[in-house]
């Protein structure tokens, strides 16, 4: 009776793995074919994630049941999650040399539109002591209450809009300048000079179209998901545009409302360094959702140009907002 157990047990691991095999090599191909083209694939890209969850249950049970064959194919999964991930498993091998008077932190943080425990979001801040916070999904009625909670921020810059929440910058430097990002297609966007030690940085921060598909009837889903992937497309477009056209060194504090397997992340990683990728370690998961209780993928950013370097770069506390902050200690490139 034990021994038919454990057949039926190895024949169904066996088609489950092949299964699996399967449909993750299909994905993965037309990933290579048409990355985030198709709405479905897009969806897929961005929870590319967890679309490995089966190999970590499948692989030790084909090693303890002795499936040489599965040990082998998924190999190919293996291989995938480690040309995706590999940020995750191994920390970086070197770091920068810190200079103090070329360096300072910031922090890019979505801190939600009905959080309205300033206090709260002020001692989150706070615990990290950064020099610059890009803040996301500021109420503009509530402007004031929010600098009055960091009034050690002496300078604050908010994006004039008629929307729910806006975005905005409080800064421990001088800014020099401001100016809205063209609308469309950002909705959301500020750049900003600021006086860094006696250098210019230009400082971006901004919050790109939102995944609030489900918010909408059931069969307006395609229809919205179409509709965020491609205007997240245009704004990241922009974005590229804007840094060719730079004068100066530059960081994006950035809600992307993406991951790190999407295409518009690869499209930005063409021109901007990912700092918790240059500098973290770890999965750097920043959204939370109701009753799961970790946070389950990284969309919060804080992107720079070459002529910055990250130093370290981690995830704060939530601070009572549905976002975690991402921080990066960042210096000015020596020439």
């Amino acid at each position: 009776m034990r021994n038919r157990l454990r057949a039926n047990f190895q024949h169904l691991v066996n088609r489950l793995g092949w299964l699996y095999l399967g449909l993750i090599t299909v994905w993965f191909g037309l990933r290579l074919v048409f990355f985030d083209q198709l709405w479905w694939l897009a969806l897929l890209n961005t929870a590319a994630f967890y679309l490995f969850v089966p190999l970590a249950l499948l692989l030790p049970v084909s090693i303890w049941l002795r499936q040489r064959h599965l040990m082998i194919g998924l190999a190919i999964p293996i291989a995938i999650v480690v040309g995706l991930f590999s940020q995750v498993i191994l920390p970086p091998f070197s770091r920068p040399e810190l200079v103090p008077q070329s360096a300072f932190t910031v922090m890019s943080f979505n801190i939600l539109w009905d959080n309205q425990n300033y206090a709260q979001i002020a001692q989150a801040i706070h615990r990290t002591n950064p020099d610059i916070v890009g803040l996301q999904e500021v109420l503009p009625a509530n402007k004031a209450a929010l600098t009055k909670a960091l009034s050690d921020y002496p300078y604050s810059a908010f994006h004039q809009s008629d929307e729910d929440h806006t975005v905005g910058i409080v800064s421990r430097f001088p800014i020099v300048s401001m100016v809205a990002l063209p609308d469309p297609p950002v909705e959301r966007g500020l750049q900003l000079v600021i006086d860094v030690n006696g250098k210019l940085l230009t400082a971006i921060v901004v919050h790109l179209a939102p995944n609030n598909m489900p918010l909408f009837p059931l069969g307006e889903f395609v229809k919205q998901t179409r509709d965020r992937y491609t205007r997240r497309a245009d704004e990241v477009e922009l974005l590229k545009q804007m840094l060719q056209n730079r004068s100066h060194p530059t960081v994006v504090a950035c809600d992307c409302n993406m991951t790190d397997t999407s295409q518009t992340y690869a499209q930005l990683q063409g021109v901007l360094s990912d700092s918790f990728r240059e500098a973290g370690w770890g999965l750097g998961h920043t959204l939370t959702v109701k009753s799961v209780p970790f946070p389950i993928q990284r969309v919060d950013y804080l992107w720079h140009t070459a002529d910055l370097q990250s130093v370290n770069a981690y995830v704060g506390s939530d601070g009572g907002s549905d976002h975690r902050p991402m921080i990066a200690k960042m210096q000015f490139v020596q020439n």
